[in-house]
């Protein structure tokens, strides 16, 4: 079955400008004026997954979706740990004169943007947030939320050989795991993905698939000061619904918003849910009214 959503963004949205990578700075898309909301994507693609939230210009936000180093614009970049990808957005910021940011990473991208949380106290960030991630990839008895619900380091360093010996082998089925349990991508939401992985370099990508499974973010989120939220997809191949409950958990004030019928890249898939969603968080963010119940709020389904 197809998923109801894989089609790019409204044409009334504007389109993406796009910038290359120069000196110290990672090449970035930018569209619409406004409230700066920064789109950090997850390992192996780039910048364009965010195409569907092109439309969030349309709400008063300026969209920026940097490519991290090894990946898209930035692919000759040699930065290749979570902490490194961190201070080339930081400096993107800085670069860009940006105030009151909302920043939302997805996947690795959420390790990026806690990064940005713990390691750049003084950035202006307003609300950092995070798309189907864990806070710690690896599991153990204590922490059952991890990748797939069993994951360790040298399950890890075993992802990593294959990603050096044959990523273009390996790339088509990381881009069928992005999608909800039971669905697949129709044939333009598959070209686009495979696309954005040819544009990834191997070595860059093994080394952050390593220092993801070294990463915890669980005190950071913990000892936040900021306002946080999460977003997930129902039906995520990677994350069990339990992985939502007990991150935010970590931080009980923090937002939680669950896209009905979406996995892995609940953007992607349900683009619609997910840009109502996020700007339902976004507002509570800025209200300090965010959700403290037990249940999340769930998105409604296209």
């Amino acid at each position: 079955m197809d998923t109801p959503d894989s089609a790019p963004a409204s044409p009334a949205a504007p389109q993406f400008a796009c910038h290359p990578a120069r000196g110290a700075l990672p090449g970035w898309r930018e569209a619409g004026q406004g409230r700066p909301l920064l789109l950090l994507h997850g390992w192996s693609v780039n910048g364009e997954a965010f195409d569907g939230q092109r439309a969030l210009a349309l709400a008063g936000f300026r969209v920026i979706a940097p490519d991290h180093a090894g990946h898209g614009l930035s692919r000759e970049r040699d930065s290749n740990t979570i902490a490194a990808l961190a201070r080339d957005v930081a400096g993107l910021v800085a670069h860009l004169g940006l105030a009151d940011v909302v920043v939302a990473g997805w996947s690795m991208g959420a390790m990026v943007a806690w990064s940005l949380l713990r390691d750049h106290p003084a950035l202006p960030l307003s609300a950092v947030g995070s798309i189907d991630m864990t806070p710690r990839l690896v599991t153990d008895p204590g922490w059952p939320h991890g990748l797939h619900g069993h994951y360790d380091v040298a399950q890890a360093a075993q992802m990593a050989a294959r990603i050096r010996a044959d990523w273009p082998r390996l790339a088509p089925s990381v881009a069928l795991g992005l999608w909800a349990v039971g669905q697949r991508p129709d044939g333009a939401a598959m070209q686009r993905i495979a696309h954005m992985a040819d544009q990834c370099d191997a070595a860059t990508l093994a080394a952050l698939w390593e220092d993801m499974a070294r990463q915890d973010f669980r005190d950071t989120l913990r000892t936040a000061r900021l306002p946080l939220f999460y977003l997930y997809g129902e039906a995520s191949r990677l994350y069990a619904p339990s992985v939502g409950i007990a991150t935010r958990a970590l931080h009980p004030a923090a937002g939680l918003s669950v896209v009905a019928g979406a996995g892995h890249s609940p953007h992607m898939e349900q683009a619609q849910a997910f840009n109502a969603a996020l700007l339902a968080l976004v507002r509570q963010a800025a209200s300090g009214q965010q959700a403290i119940g037990p249940e999340p709020e769930r998105g409604q389904q296209q």
